[in-house]
């Protein structure tokens, strides 16, 4: 047995090691408890050890060994650059000038075609059921896990409105995004003993993916922001996460590499690809009976999902109890690379007998969004 400690802990932590040299895309914030604290979750939080961490469910208060979350749902929009209301404006602008062919109206026309030009337009969420089975000997969850992102692009070039009464259009929207419907199980074990296996745990997530690949553009007279899920490829793959968690009494260090087995997928038939492949990342946190404070980095650069930049976050976390049945939430993440604001959000939770209802909310200058979640504890 402790040759198998030994060699699960190593095995572990060499899988962890080897995920630093591909890029994957954005490391994803997928329940509730981790949108109220800006992200964050590798170190604390062991009834969604399955999206965060699986190493923490060995951390698990003994008071409920039972955790079902049915459902968990979330959604996030941005929109920096008003492309949605720049393209409907632009639309009812053209239809004027179809009617009125005026230099007024093609000037307004143009200026509406301006005002797009490479904007992007963004929304994702997720949905989840998730059943965990917390303890301090040997863990186990079971989770069907469905999350998506789309965004689309305004590309303005080579319209001719010179001659108001027949305007050539060639501007297109153009649209990129993805669908993953993930299932699995989850399995964490403490390697608890003397020296370097003091409070040391080990989990993993063995899990099937079906991938939605979405890529098309649009006439810019009558597209949309939105995406149309029937222009699509799909494909499949089996995939490992694995997770390792420290403890120093109140102190916590945890280490996540999700999906080990790289993935290529096309955006529909555009001849344009994005990866599933390994993400790193890394956490530190203050636990004690009512506070806990986080820390959280990407240790890799993460790859673009679609048009957006490159992302490698920096997330900070608080969670505060003043009653066992009470917990408020505040965070704050940040793209260290590219130049996007940051994220602010709060969140609280709330758990009354076999009970719990969790809510999220986060905001910045480019993107909302709102999580909410219904668990059931025995």
């Amino acid at each position: 047995m402790r040759h198998w400690r030994i060699s699960a802990t190593l095995a572990g932590l060499g899988l962890l090691a080897s995920a630093g040299t591909a890029q994957a895309q954005p490391f994803g914030v997928f329940d509730v408890r981790a949108a109220g604290m800006g992200g964050v979750g590798v170190a604390t939080g062991a009834r969604y050890a399955t999206f965060n961490n699986p190493a923490l469910l060995t951390t698990a208060e003994e008071r409920h060994e039972w955790f079902l979350m049915a459902p968990g749902v979330g959604r996030q929009r941005g929109d920096p650059d008003e492309l949605k209301d720049n393209l409907a404006a632009f639309q009812q602008a053209a239809e004027t000038l179809d009617a009125s062919p005026t230099n007024a109206n093609r000037d307004t026309v143009q200026a509406r075609l301006d005002a797009m030009d490479g904007a992007i337009y963004r929304e994702g969420g997720n949905s989840a059921i998730l059943l965990a089975i917390p303890s301090r000997l040997l863990s186990g969850a079971a989770y069907i896990h469905i999350y998506d992102w789309a965004n689309a692009r305004a590309s303005i070039a080579g319209d001719d409105l010179s001659d108001p009464g027949n305007p050539q259009y060639a501007s297109r929207i153009e649209h990129r995004g993805a669908r993953v419907l993930e299932n699995g199980v989850t399995a964490a074990k403490s390697l608890d003993g003397a020296g370097w296996r003091r409070q040391l745990a080990v989990g993993f997530n063995v899990k099937f993916l079906f991938v939605e690949g979405y890529g098309y553009s649009e006439d810019i007279r009558t597209a949309d922001t939105g995406i149309d899920r029937s222009q699509y490829s799909s494909s499949s793959i089996f995939n490992l996460d694995v997770g390792v968690l420290k403890e120093f009494g109140v102190w916590k260090m945890g280490l996540m590499a999700k999906n080990l087995l790289s993935g290529s997928f096309e955006y529909g038939a555009t001849g344009d690809y994005f990866d599933i492949a390994p993400q790193l990342r890394a956490g530190l946190a203050y636990q004690s009976r009512r506070t806990v404070l986080e820390l959280d980095l990407d240790l890799m650069r993460n790859q673009a999902a679609g048009f957006d930049a490159a992302t490698q976050m920096l997330a900070l976390g608080a969670e505060y109890k003043p009653w066992r049945w009470l917990a408020l939430r505040s965070g704050y993440q940040q793209n260290l690379t590219g130049t996007q604001v940051g994220t602010a959000s709060l969140g609280m939770g709330l758990a009354v007998g076999f009970l719990s209802f969790d809510i999220a909310g986060s905001y910045s200058e480019e993107q909302t969004g709102a999580h909410a979640q219904l668990g059931f504890q025995f």
